[in-house]
Parts: C-alpha cells; structure tokens; sequence
C-alpha cells in the first residue's frame, strides 16, 4: 500500500518542507499525518479524503455530514467509538459506513452481519472522524484547533466552515463552549450541515459476528502513579518509544515535587488539556480544558516569552473556568515551564500547591528535565521520519 505522505507528493498537493513539518506535528500532538496537514494550513479536506480513497481504494468523503439514525440504532453508540466506525446510511440493500481505513473491515463486516445488508465501506479523514463520534456517541476524543470551528454556528447555512479560518470568541466564552463540547459532545452553538457520500460499488462483506468491547472507566478518577525522582525521570526520558511514555516520566517526576501537575498542548492559538496528576485532577476535567491564546492571560504570556513563568495567575474569565475544572480556585502562586521542540512551544507544564497555596518555586530541576524532553522529542522525531523514508 503506497505511504500517504508519498501520493500527496507525487500529486504536489504538498511540499516536502511541509511533510517534514507536518511529521515533527505528528509526534508532538499525535494523530495522523493527515489531521496535521489539514491542521497546519497545508492541504485541503477534500484534497486529503480524495487521496486516502486513493490509498486505501475505497470510496471517500470529505465536509461535514450527519448519520442517518436508523443506521446509527444498529448497535451500541460504544461499538462505533471502540471500532472508529460509523454508520451513515441505511436502506433496503445496503449499509453505508464511514471507516478510517481497511483496519475497520472486520468491524464493518460485523455490522452487515448485524443488519443483514450489503457494505459499503467510506473513507474518511481522521479528525472528522472524531467530530462525529465525539457528537453522535459522546465519545471522549481530544479536542484540536481543527475541531475548533464546531463551537460556533456556520456563517451561511449552505456553507461548510474551513478549520482554518475559525476566529475564536472571547476568553469567556470560548471556555464555557470548549468544555460543553467536550463534555456534553453538541452544544446548541453548534449548527451541523449535511454532507453528501461519495458511493461507489464494492465486494459484498463476508458476514461476521458482532464483537462486544468494555466500556471505558475511570475517566472521573483521579490520575495517580508513583513519583520519580530526577535521576529516575532522566534515566526514563532517554529510553521514551512515544509521547504518552514522555508525558507520563514529567508528571511522576513533577508529582514528587508539586501537588497538583498538568501537561497542556499549544497549537496556534489554542492550549488543550493532555495528560494531568494530582489532587483533584481527573481524566475529565482534563479533557475539558481549552483556553485561547488570543486574550490576555498568563498561559500567552509564556507562550509569547517562552519563558517559564512563577507567579500568581492573571484572574481572567477564561482561567476562571480552569481552576472550576480542577474543582477549586486559583492558588496563590503556580509555575509554568514551556516545552519547546525545535524552537517551537509545544507544551506548557503547569504545576501548583492547590487552592490559595504558594507554589514552592523550585524549578531548577524541571528546567533540566525540560531539556531531556526536547532531546526524547528530537530522537522520537529522527525515527518517525526514519520509517517515512
């Protein structure tokens, strides 16, 4: 099966400088190479859905859609989000379903044994992907600047928003709507249009059993694991293989110092909540977190100076509604460290004593440690475009 990457240059729909960067992305902030083209400005929906059809010969589709209920009824709305499978249509012979690629066939071909129908198998981007099952089966998918535009209506009914083009609301606002999407999946903000499928004809599916997945748990509880001390994170920093393994060594490490610790993503104009340990910290409130960049508050500072930051926090509406995530109000002081990857922010590290606490200013070690996880980055990076090569 030909590389994405390789058909998007053979059809100059990128340039190399831009596959490169949209590599280096991808290790930093996950998801697939596609979602960081689409992400970084470089390459159209359409342009991409048209060319994973083209890898995966398969029928594509690209824009905003909506599935039919019927078909949506066919099975538990947490088979979909197990499966990364949608389906879109239902009728007397058939069962249009939205698949990422031929990874999911084994679960479509359950849900035409379910339905006693045909399958059609429909590619789709990644990140729309994650729109519908994030709005149609409450699924817990981090939000992205991509996914941004879903908070606020489209200008013109007939006209689907591009994800580049979203200009974020107020502090305020932004973070209340941020959070509802995330938590609740549709805000009444949200104004869906109806995209078209592009159908062609395949193979009928060969019947199978529906698989049955656990429910996810724990996305309430809060995140523990043991500390580590500074040698123990360094020593785990150089033997990092992703950047789930990089994220869980500097909050163990940031545990054993500070109460409370929270990594955050930076892309654009937006931070996200990642990955959090502590006091009060869970999965969910995590997950909820997005503050734009593009009003004053301390999370800019930093982001403009790329430098850490020790302090008491810049009461604004939208870190309001950060210290009501982590379930209380702000602390006295807190400290921020930026993580930069080739001289670009990629991550805040936030770390405080807890509500109205002073945050002991002793960053002398996480400074260092930041270092280490810009040198498990760039080793990272080397090996994801090793394999692309």
């Amino acid at each position: 099966m030909p590389r994405l990457g390789e058909l998007l240059l053979a059809e100059k729909l990128v340039q190399p400088d831009q596959l490169e960067e949209a590599l280096e992305t991808q290790v930093v902030h996950g998801g697939r190479l596609g979602t960081n083209l689409v992400e970084l400005g470089f390459l159209k929906e359409a342009d991409l859905a048209r060319m994973l059809g083209k890898q995966h010969a398969l029928p594509f589709a690209s824009g905003e859609m909506v599935p039919d209920p019927t078909a949506l009824a066919l099975v538990s709305r947490q088979f979909y989000d197990d499966e990364d499978v949608l389906p879109m249509r239902i009728d007397a012979t058939r069962i249009t379903v939205a698949v990422l690629g031929p990874a999911q066939l084994k679960a479509t071909d359950a849900l035409g044994f379910k339905a006693g129908k045909r399958v059609v198998t429909v590619v789709i981007p990644e990140f729309r992907m994650n729109q519908l099952l994030r709005a149609h089966c409450k699924a817990f998918r981090p939000m992205r600047p991509i996914d941004v535009h879903a908070l606020r209506p489209s200008k013109k009914k007939d006209e689907a928003p591009n994800p580049g083009d979203a200009e974020l609301i107020n502090e305020d606002d932004f973070a209340k709507l941020y959070a509802k999407a995330v938590d609740s999946a549709q805000g009444e903000e949200e104004e869906i249009i109806d995209g078209a499928l592009i159908e062609d004809e395949v193979a009928p599916s060969i019947p199978a059993p529906l698989p049955s997945a656990p429910h996810p748990t724990g996305v309430s509880a809060e995140v523990q694991a043991p500390p580590l001390t500074f040698p123990e994170a360094q020593k785990q920093l150089l033997t990092s293989t992703n950047r789930e393994d990089i994220a869980l060594t500097v909050l163990q490490f940031a545990r054993s110092k500070f109460r409370r610790s929270l990594l955050l993503n930076v892309q654009g104009d937006l931070v996200t909540g990642w990955k959090g340990m502590g006091k009060g910290v869970t999965v969910r409130a995590v997950r909820r977190i997005g503050v734009t960049l593009r009003e004053a508050n301390t999370f800019k500072l930093v982001r403009d100076l790329k430098s850490h930051f020790i302090g008491p926090m810049k009461r604004t509406p939208g870190m309001d509604v950060f210290y009501e995530l982590l379930g209380g109000g702000y602390p006295q002081t807190a400290v921020i460290l930026p993580l930069l990857v080739r001289g670009k922010l990629v991550h805040l590290l936030y770390v405080d004593h807890g509500p109205d606490k002073l945050t002991p200013p002793d960053v002398g070690e996480l400074l260092i440690l930041s270092q280490s996880v810009t040198r498990s980055y760039e080793a990272l990076i080397r090996a994801r475009k090793a394999m692309s090569s």
